[in-house]
């Protein structure tokens, strides 16, 4: 599910440490680690069970936190379930940075939500129609400490990832 949800409790910043990762490679793994948690926990949210988003912002902080915040609550008041899974693929780091001991790492990957399906009270599909079935997106992750990631952002690439 590409679901950038939102809520109402705070999460931390990221915290200003010493880096982690010894490598830019190990930060890059960190990353994917970080992403494939994440659409784990995407995939294990039940809407009409709160506690069930707790997972996904745990694994999410700055923009991307207030996103699934907000998207969570909305989804889970307005009755909408979400069946299927989502996967993704083609996962690019593109940029390491460790700026002021807070380490950033962007990557680019395609997220494949053909098997999301989101119904509303009255059983009818929610998905929109332009919705594509395979999506580029660009990814920022932030150190949380601890050799913790976070993802910091998440938005539509403008590079399609996506071929296969």
């Amino acid at each position: 599910m590409v679901l950038l949800m939102g809520g109402c409790s705070v999460t931390p910043e990221p915290q200003e440490t010493a880096p982690a990762f010894a490598t830019e490679e190990e930060a890059f793994a960190a990353a994917e680690q970080t992403y494939r948690a994440y659409v784990d926990a995407l995939n294990q949210v039940d809407l009409s069970d709160p506690e069930t988003f707790e997972p996904v912002f745990a694994l999410t902080t700055g923009e991307a936190n207030a996103s699934a915040r907000q998207t969570f609550s909305q989804m889970h008041a307005d009755g909408l379930t979400v069946s299927g899974m989502t996967h993704f693929d083609n996962f690019n780091p593109t940029k390491y940075r460790n700026e002021a001991s807070v380490v950033l790492v962007e990557s680019m990957l395609c997220l494949d939500v053909a098997e999301v399906e989101v119904i509303d009270k009255a059983g009818n599909s929610a998905v929109p129609n332009e919705r594509l079935d395979r999506q580029p997106i660009d990814v920022v992750f932030a150190s949380l400490g601890d050799g913790a990631l976070a993802i910091q952002s998440s938005n539509s690439s403008s590079v399609d990832v996506c071929v296969r």
